[in-house]
């Protein structure tokens, strides 16, 4: 049963991340993050990061690799971007590990069980960090 609570951990960590992507994208000007430099933190300038000089007519930034040039990754860019990686990192451990655990019941009733219990625990852990903790 370890299993199952690493599971909803992760989940519910996913859901303060989403929080925070909402909040920082939504309230920027009223929450924790404020006082941080906007180019970074506040979605409204940080998406132009990006972009050769923060100018989207000079293209994406770029990096070269054994002559090879790549784009930089936009999910490096800002914290709206790297939080979402980590949110989609979450999702996709909480799946998996909760897919370890050895039940004795039918799937079906472990995958009702998991919707339900995930779905709870994620939405009180948005809940709680998008109107309490995070503003």
């Amino acid at each position: 049963m370890i299993q199952l609570l690493i599971s909803i951990i992760l989940y519910c960590l996913s859901g303060a991340l989403d929080a925070f992507m909402d909040t920082i994208k939504d309230h920027y000007s009223v929450s924790k993050f404020k006082n941080y430099n906007p180019y970074f933190w506040c979605p409204a300038v940080s998406w132009k990061n990006k972009y050769i000089d923060n100018n989207p007519s000079k293209g994406h930034r770029t990096f070269t690799v054994f002559g090879i040039k790549f784009n930089y990754p936009d999910a490096l860019t800002d914290a709206w971007h790297i939080a979402k990686i980590f949110r989609e990192g979450c999702n996709i451990l909480a799946i998996v590990v909760a897919f370890t655990i050895q039940y004795r019941t039918t799937h079906i009733e472990v995958f009702i069980a998991l919707i339900v219990l995930f779905g709870v625990f994620r939405n009180l852990c948005f809940n709680l960090f998008y109107n309490k903790i995070l503003v």
